[in-house]
């Protein structure tokens, strides 16, 4: 391959582990906006529960001092629509938390390619660079035997001696 063909490759190669780079920081940042929804949701289920929890106590505090019929069947349907909020909230919970760790597979996935993507271009700059040295050293050296053969021309063959 020629040295002009190597550097387009190199170019390319740079411009994909920019990319796996790019990717790699998307995932982070997808992983922490999930992370932080995940925290949100549990506090919203920590509010709910203490939620549920007085308003238990306070029909508790409420049938000692006697309920009506119809009071009773109101408590229980508040109490049953709050423990399915919950469960809809724990289903939520544990929906974010597959998302979470599905992105953190992806994420760990992008640094790897990353890694590969880095080590790609490092063997290239080495590559690249052993191939331009070599090209200038081999011009040197045609150089320097070219200004060798012309020093050991007659004068009059080399056009100087006239």
């Amino acid at each position: 391959m020629k040295t002009h063909e190597l550097r387009s490759l190199q170019a390319l190669r740079k411009l994909r582990e920019q990319r796996a780079a790019n990717q790699l920081v998307a995932q982070h940042q997808r992983c922490q906006q999930t992370s932080h929804a995940l925290d949100l949701a549990k506090e919203r289920l920590h509010l709910h529960r203490e939620n549920l929890a007085r308003e238990a106590q306070q029909i508790y505090a409420s049938l000692t001092e006697g309920l009506s019929v119809i009071s009773w069947q109101d408590a229980q349907a508040r109490l049953s629509a709050l423990a399915n909020g919950q469960q809809q909230m724990e289903t939520g919970i544990d929906e974010v938390e597959q998302t979470l760790e599905t992105q953190k597979r992806e994420r760990e996935t992008f640094r790897l390619e990353r890694m590969t993507r880095q080590r790609q271009c490092e063997a290239w700059d080495m590559l690249l660079g052993r191939r331009e040295h070599t090209e200038q050293r081999a011009a040197e050296h045609l150089e320097d035997a070219d200004e060798g053969l012309l020093m050991r021309l007659p004068a009059s063959v080399s056009g100087t001696g006239q």
